[in-house]
């Protein structure tokens, strides 16, 4: 059974003032700053000790996150290098005759990025994405906001809450449910197909409807990427003949050794740091201009992820693993404790079950973090299963697709540092185009599950 502190309610008297501050659009980070020392004093009743954690959480969340931090860096690092001497321009070229509007350019970046997120996950596809595809989409009529949106929905949203390939995401949720993945990939497929179709038609049309009301700000955002008086060298050709076979070999062998999650990371990262390098060496000084792309492309990375690494320092304390991290061995997780509370006071059959999965789901996603919940909907999907005689493999899928779609880098801001730190646009801006889909789309999904079961 588990027990509600002072704590539990300081810290979901914070998270209130988070989402009110959210819905009125104002800054977080202070209101965060704040949350992680009124839990820590309300937990260690030592201002010392609470100042400490402070500092402490700050920590494990740059931490938690430095590996995305890197990756983007050396990606911005890589793309500067490319623009400087033509080899973007070169690789985008084959690419704008199938850009024929925004229609087209949608679905095929859209299915592009899902695929890739398939065998890559979203983070590495991102990037292979931004390195190639972001100027010929602008060109054919998108904006930045659309195609960041896009992208976030295929593949933070579709690719990573069905990861059928990986299948990171089915193992972690099967295994608390005790079940099979296999057995939850295939009574996850009617669910994830109904919230992806859904969450991708609406966003198109969304998406349709304010590309032909902004004109505007398609030039603005052409300006940002247009290349005027761009020198070339001779040597330009066979870098961008480089570039893209080099990504192309990445994602075979990525496929063929079944490289995966940080492993495809790391290879996609040095990958950008070899090809940084032929790029700079074509160019004079070449020694020094490695020095300075390094240092601007992390300069850029730190700089977008500072408040993503102050905000999530708060989220954190959610998780059992990082609070005892930050607090210590007597820290509870407070969020996830929120959720197994919430499931022990209310009346249970298949419509409420199905309900307080994607709840739970969604109250565990507040984290920033589409994996951290899934250990608990797939444990109260056991439970439920057993004592409503339900389908555990159809009420874990419910549970673990609302958890990834809020929680994996669709509507929560500051969970889309991925997408953001390649295409330069306010998360906020991004969440909130994806809401509505998103939401929709799970509601229909919630429909389709009470049917299954």
């Amino acid at each position: 059974m588990v027990q509600i502190t002072t704590t539990h309610l300081v810290y979901l008297f914070m998270i209130f003032i988070i989402l009110v501050l959210m819905l009125i659009r104002k800054d977080i980070i202070l209101s965060c700053i704040i949350g992680i020392f009124a839990v820590g004093l309300s937990q260690s009743n030592n201002i010392l000790k609470s100042i400490q954690i402070l500092y402490t959480a700050i920590f494990i969340s740059g931490k938690e996150l430095w590996q995305v931090i890197l990756i983007i860096s050396l990606i911005i690092s890589m793309a500067r290098a490319l623009d400087d001497i033509g080899a973007d321009i070169i690789i985008t070229k084959p690419f704008l005759r199938f850009f024929k509007s925004p229609a087209i350019t949608f679905w095929i970046i859209g299915f592009i990025m899902m695929t890739l997120s398939f065998f890559l996950w979203p983070a590495p596809a991102v990037g292979l994405i931004g390195a190639v595809l972001i100027l010929p989409a602008l060109k054919s009529g998108m904006d930045k906001l659309s195609l960041a949106s896009l992208l976030s929905v295929f593949g933070f949203g579709a690719a990573l809450s069905g990861d059928f390939f990986i299948q990171g995401a089915p193992s972690i949720t099967a295994k608390t449910a005790g079940i099979s993945s296999s057995l939850l990939l295939v009574k996850c497929i009617p669910i994830w197909l109904t919230v992806a179709s859904v969450s991708f038609i609406l966003l198109y049309i969304i998406t349709m409807k304010n590309l032909s009301n902004k004109k505007e700000p398609l030039k603005e955002d052409m300006k940002e990427n247009e290349h005027i008086n761009k020198k070339m060298y001779k040597e330009s050709c066979f870098i961008s003949i480089i570039t893209v076979l080099f990504f192309l070999v990445d994602t075979f062998l990525m496929y063929l050794f079944k490289i995966k999650g940080n492993a495809a990371t790391a290879l996609i990262g040095g990958t950008s740091i070899l090809i940084l390098i032929g790029a700079s060496i074509i160019q004079k000084d070449s020694l020094n201009l490695i020095r300075e792309y390094l240092k601007n492309g992390f300069l850029t990375g730190i700089r977008t992820f500072t408040p993503i690494i102050l905000i999530s320092a708060f989220f954190f304390l959610g998780e059992l693993n990082t609070a005892k991290q930050i607090i210590g061995s007597e820290a509870k997780g407070y969020l996830m404790d929120w959720g197994l509370f919430l499931s022990k006071h209310i009346p249970l059959n298949k419509y409420t079950v199905t309900l307080l999965q994607m709840l739970v789901g969604g109250l565990t996603g507040l984290s920033g973090s589409g994996f951290s919940g899934l250990p608990l909907v797939g444990a109260l999907a056991k439970t439920f299963s057993h004592t409503l005689n339900l389908n555990t493999a159809i009420l874990a899928s419910i549970g673990q697709i609302s958890t990834i779609w809020i929680g994996g880098g669709t509507i929560i801001p500051w969970s889309i540092v991925s997408v953001t730190a390649i295409i330069k646009v306010n998360p906020e801006d991004i969440a909130k185009r994806n809401f509505l889909p998103v939401i929709i789309g799970l509601i229909f999904g919630y429909i389709v599950t009470v049917m299954l079961l």
